[in-house]
């Protein structure tokens, strides 16, 4: 048997027919029984599906009558209600969780389900739709990524395709359209595509997409240096492109990492190759605003050829950068699988087990997941000490420091977030400097330490932030300012510093999710806090299907609450 809830839901028995479910309530006691956590009681599940109705414990009741006749004699009975399907049946939404996508078919979860129930089950729809959109089009992503990778245009593209339908205003995706087509030889039609995307992006949302969609679409066409040797004279425009970006020289240095790898492949050199592609995914996605796409296609293809040789360094560095950048963008699931993947590789280098360790209690954090994601900095902070690697000890610091907050332990972020500058000060790593100063004014609010340098410190940081012209840290400073503001009771400054953080935030596409999520939640609580129920409850809406798609499960009761305040908190299951 196959249960399909993504598109318009049916139901496919062993023989291939497809039983009748009368109405929409049924499909949404399925859907809710299979998206749960946990089993769920009649009455419960009666008072979220039938709110109005005379005798709800009576058409639940009729509801799982007529799922029996679709699925079998044996199923949803007990209280709670048991699903007892037979273990061979197939339910889409599952298979998604696991991985498994589809290349073709549709996208919207219940599409056209639409019952009149409660407004807690409406939120939890709203909720559920959000997270299987985003986790088919994480998977979507991904296989995307892996069939271009492998050479299967014609699977790439169709993934892509799907892909696109599913958010059709996020430009990563059409990047990744882009690229299919580009390798595919359809150049006309990578161009097509780009201008009709441009076109819709203007008419939609006033204004283009960012010049990574275009640059897709172009071939990067360079002449190969001379040497005597040609091994040692791609080694050294790896080593070359690296510093040159390292130093702020971008695009001399990406133009070096292009020809690197241009070389190494004409050379036939795949350890090389796949150094060159690893150095440069990670350029693009550090280095480059908006191109966090591009760059994650190139490390897909570093790692796969880094894996396939037995390059385990190179491989362990590919997959710890896909999985950053999956966690920067609050792609949750995908970004747990590839770090997992990454661990195997590294093996005993522990400057990339700091980053790996790192990188998973970032995910981790932003995931709701916090006191797990600190134990993985506390690794991450061991290996970096032990490879004597002070830029990864202070990524490990300063973005721990924020889960450390999020955990409540405001004394030890400060504490982290002290060392943090200390280190940023002795290395003279200025462009991370932002990042701290912001927390450390958030930290010594909560612990009643404000001191007059304070907002002067937060000023700096912001016109720091403007010089190097980084959306993530400009909102970070303007959103600590707004707690400034707020803790003084100047509530019409801190609301514009916010509105400042949440423009700044958004204003690239390979924004920091959990920042924005962050911001946005600090904008609900301010308009609660005045007394503005009604902003508040606004803002909320706005809010949650952000929480849901980028998994924000510690923010999604919070969000929920102040957009229903009668209703009883609870969580989406996927």
């Amino acid at each position: 048997m196959k249960i399909f809830l993504i598109g318009k839901p049916m139901i496919v028995a062993s023989d291939g027919s497809r039983p009748t479910v009368p109405g929409h309530q049924p499909w949404a006691v399925l859907a809710r029984l299979l998206c749960a956590d946990r089993p769920l009681g009649r009455r419960e599940l009666a008072a979220e599906i039938f709110p109005e109705v005379e005798d709800p414990l009576g058409a639940l009741r009729w509801c799982l009558a007529s799922l029996r006749r679709a699925t079998g004699a044996k199923t949803l009975h007990s209280d709670p209600i048991v699903l007892n399907f037979p273990t061979d049946t197939c339910v889409d939404i599952w298979s998604l969780k696991s991985g498994e996508v589809e290349a073709t078919g549709p996208n919207v979860f219940l599409e056209g389900v639409e019952p009149a129930a409660s407004a807690a089950f409406d939120t939890w729809l709203l909720i559920e739709r959000e997270h299987v959109s985003s986790r088919l089009y994480q998977c979507l992503r991904r296989e995307a990524m892996r069939a271009l990778s492998a050479g299967d245009h014609a699977r790439a593209r169709s993934l892509a395709e799907r892909g696109v339908r599913c958010r059709p205003l996020d430009e990563s995706g059409h990047i990744i359209l882009v690229k299919c087509l580009a390798a595919s030889g359809d150049i006309a039609a990578a161009v097509a595509h780009v201008d009709a995307t441009e076109t819709r992006f203007l008419k939609e949302t006033g204004e283009k997409p960012t010049p990574a969609l275009r640059a897709a679409a172009r071939k990067t066409v360079t002449d190969p240096p001379h040497g005597v040797s040609k091994s040692a004279m791609i080694d050294a425009l790896i080593k070359s492109g690296k510093a040159a970006v390292s130093a702020g020289a971008v695009d001399a240095g990406l133009d070096c990492l292009r020809r690197a790898a241009a070389d190494a492949e004409k050379a036939g050199d795949e350890h090389l190759l796949a150094k060159a592609l690893g150095q440069l995914g990670t350029s693009l996605i550090h280095a480059c605003r908006g191109y966090d796409d591009e760059g994650a296609l190139t490390l897909q293809q570093a790692a796969d050829i880094a894996s396939r040789i037995g390059s385990s360094d190179v491989a362990a560095e590919a997959l710890c950068e896909l999985g950053y950048c999956d966690a920067l963008a609050g792609r949750r699931p995908s970004a747990a699988k590839y770090l997992e993947e990454a661990l195997p590789y590294a093996q005993d280098n522990d400057e990339c087990l700091a980053g790996i360790h790192a990188f998973v209690g970032f995910n981790l954090v932003d995931w709701g997941r916090v006191e797990l994601g600190l134990s993985h900095f506390e690794r991450s902070l061991e290996f970096a000490r032990k490879a004597e690697n002070r830029r990864r000890e202070i990524w490990a610091l300063g973005i721990g420091a924020w889960g450390l907050l999020r955990s409540g332990r405001p004394d030890e972020a400060r504490d982290w977030l002290v060392q943090c500058l200390r280190l940023c000060d002795e290395i003279r790593w200025l462009a991370f400097r932002p990042w701290p100063v912001a927390l450390l004014a958030e930290a010594r609010l909560a612990l009643h330490e404000m001191g007059n340098a304070t907002r002067g410190d937060l000023e700096e940081a912001l016109a720091i932030s403007n010089q190097l012209a980084d959306p993530c840290w400009q909102a970070a400073a303007a959103r600590a300012l707004a707690l400034v503001d707020t803790d003084a009771g100047e509530y019409e400054a801190a609301a514009r510093w916010l509105v400042h953080a949440r423009e700044r935030c958004c204003s690239v596409t390979d924004l920091y999710a959990g920042l924005l999520v962050e911001i946005m939640s600090d904008q609900v609580r301010l308009s609660k806090r005045i007394g503005d129920d009604k902003g508040a409850a606004e803002l909320a809406r706005q809010l949650l299907p952000v929480v849901a798609r980028t998994h924000a499960d510690a923010h999604l009761d919070f969000a929920t609450a102040m957009l229903n305040p009668s209703s009883r908190p609870h969580r989406a299951g996927l």
